[in-house]
């Protein structure tokens, strides 16, 4: 399995110019502050990154600051940067890999192929889809609310997969490692190319019926050499015909085009005539002035001879344009006549094909011939795609075939008895380390039990339950082992014996070579031997005096993010 390890959060506030950097060990990280400090704000920023959503705070929402993580996968160093809704990757070499503005479609199946996290599930649309990144973490991240509560719920959202509990515990545990589901996967593309194949074979096997029974209907030997002589006259004449429709088409479209031009000319000529007549009989009746208002714009004219016998001529020459357009009218209407005579005609040649096709030799047509012929040949090519259709469904049923048998090995009886004997035998050490004394074994028998405790006894139970599953994901698990992250483990008022036996056992029980981050409020004289990230400010977890660090050093990966969306590989 690969292995995933957090180094470092930057948050950025651009509009409270505050700021806030930590950085993580790889080994061990204590988050230390009272309420109000922003020690699980911190925290929940981590997932927020990575496209997953834990329950904010109202007021932290509000905040919405820009994130950035730099992390490892087997030592190869990443970044991700969060600004809204859009997420930016980076390289070891602090190098742009892409940017996506969607979770479950973009982001999604970019980091399941990063963490090796193979499984495919069903959302509320019955599709089958890459989990988003919050069914990653799910099993790593221990909140400070409702994960005291019950388990496999930390995050929002969780129910846009359809009953994501059984399958999403069965991957994490290795009960259904990635193979599993990756060969499942297969399978249900088997299935659709064969469901696809199988309704094709239904349509050509109805159109092939249909053909059969014209074929029955016609009862005849003749061939169709019988008619080759009326077939080559057939044959000239549709060639002719065909050739001489076009012409007379392409001719009636260029005379139609041409009467169109006319017919708008005249409504452009009459209207200007018409306006003329107008300016001409103002200009008369208004004499006695020396100038006049032109009554259809308002401009102001010198009523002149020279102006009224200019007017006087423009309406002559819109006359004599009339006059020439009218004519070339009726010219173009005459030609249209004529082809249209033409083509009906051709119209008649066509006739005689029909005729031809009703030629008879004895009681059987051309037509017939011809068409039985076309429907013979119909039949052969369709039963001819029926065979491959039906060869292609066999060879595609024998290989999901052999993907289901692989499927069956790879969920076979003696891997799932050796998963569950770990997860018990876990179980039943941390509870009595723990002091967890009233939960039967019937409580925790199947590895995705809901915990049936009560009282401060739940979140103790809940602790050994979750380090169960830490351990028997390390052994087992095919994806990558995230950051185990634990936040306020003081729950349910545990008195101060069952507080420190608590922080001793996350102290003591770490899984080996995993990275733990602890959310804490007090630490009981508990010595984690880890470095500690104090928060002390009430209310305050950006910081103005690292606004402009933060900010200097986020610029650079902020540039490269909002410059690829210009390049319009985003947008």
């Amino acid at each position: 399995m690969k292995k995933f390890v957090l180094s470092e959060i930057m948050l950025l506030s651009t509009t409270e110019k505050k700021a806030k950097k930590v950085m993580f060990n790889p080994k061990r990280t204590l988050i230390y502050g009272g309420n109000g400090t922003g020690k699980s704000c911190l925290i929940k920023s981590i997932y927020k990154t990575f496209g997953a959503s834990p329950k904010d705070h109202p007021s932290w929402k509000q905040v919405n600051p820009i994130s950035f993580v730099r992390f490892k996968i087997d030592n190869v160093k990443y970044s991700i940067l969060k600004d809204g809704k859009f997420f930016a990757v980076y390289d070891s070499k602090d190098e742009l890999i892409n940017v996506f503005e969607g979770v479950t479609n973009e982001l999604a199946p970019f980091l399941a192929n990063l963490f090796d996290f193979k499984i495919k599930m069903q959302n509320q649309q019955n599709e089958l889809i890459t989990p988003p990144p919050a069914f990653l973490f799910l099993p790593y991240y221990i909140d400070q609310d409702i994960s005291w509560q019950k388990s496999w719920c930390s995050f929002l959202h969780l129910q846009q997969l359809k009953n994501y509990k059984e399958p999403i515990v069965s991957y994490h545990t290795g009960l259904k490692p990635n193979e599993y589901y990756q060969t499942k996967g297969e399978i249900e593309q088997f299935a659709t190319i064969i469901k696809e194949l199988e309704d094709e074979r239904k349509v050509l096997k109805n159109v092939l019926s249909k053909v059969k029974d014209k074929i029955t209907q016609v009862d005849f030997n003749i061939s169709i050499e019988d008619f080759k002589e009326e077939i080559k006259e057939l044959l000239v004449e549709c060639d002719i015909l065909k050739t001489r429709q076009e012409q007379l088409k392409s001719k009636l479209v260029e005379f139609y085009n041409f009467k169109i031009t006319i017919e708008s000319q005249l409504v452009i000529a009459g209207t200007a005539f018409n306006e003329t007549r107008k300016d001409y009989k103002h200009a008369t009746e208004v004499i006695v002035e020396d100038s006049v208002d032109c009554p259809t714009c308002g401009a102001h004219y010198e009523n002149s001879f020279v102006e009224r016998f200019e007017i006087a001529k423009d309406e002559d020459r819109c006359r004599e344009l009339i006059v020439e357009l009218n004519r070339e009218l009726k010219e173009i209407d005459d030609k249209i006549e004529k082809e249209n005579s033409a083509y009906n005609k051709n119209n008649e040649e066509i006739v005689k094909i029909e005729a031809i096709l009703e030629n008879k030799k004895g009681q059987i047509k051309l037509r017939d011939v011809i068409d039985n012929a076309g429907r013979n040949e119909l039949k052969m090519v369709f039963e001819e795609n029926t065979k491959t259709i039906m060869q292609s469904i066999t060879e595609n049923a024998i290989q999901q075939k052999d993907l289901e048998d692989r499927l069956k090995a790879l969920a076979d009886k003696k891997r799932r008895e050796q998963i569950m004997t770990m997860y018990h035998k876990y179980m039943k050490q941390y509870l009595f380390a723990l002091d967890v004394t009233s939960l039967p074994e019937s409580g925790y028998k199947k590895i995705d039990s809901n915990i049936p405790e009560t009282g401060s006894a739940l979140p103790r139970a809940l602790t050994a339950y979750y380090f169960s599953i830490f351990q028997v994901m390390k052994k087992y698990t095919s994806s990558a082992f995230c950051p185990i992250i634990i936040d306020s483990p003081n729950q349910q008022a545990q008195d101060i014996k069952h507080v420190d036996k608590i922080l001793k056992f996350i102290n003591e029980n770490q899984p080996e070579d995993s990275q733990l981050i602890l959310g804490l409020e007090e630490l009981y004289d508990v010595n984690f031997e880890c470095d500690i990230i104090k928060l002390e400010d009430k209310n305050s977890l950006l910081q103005r005096d690292e606004y402009e660090s933060v900010n200097d050093e986020l610029d650079m990966y902020l540039t490269q993010m909002w410059n690829h969306g210009k390049k319009g590989q985003l947008f």
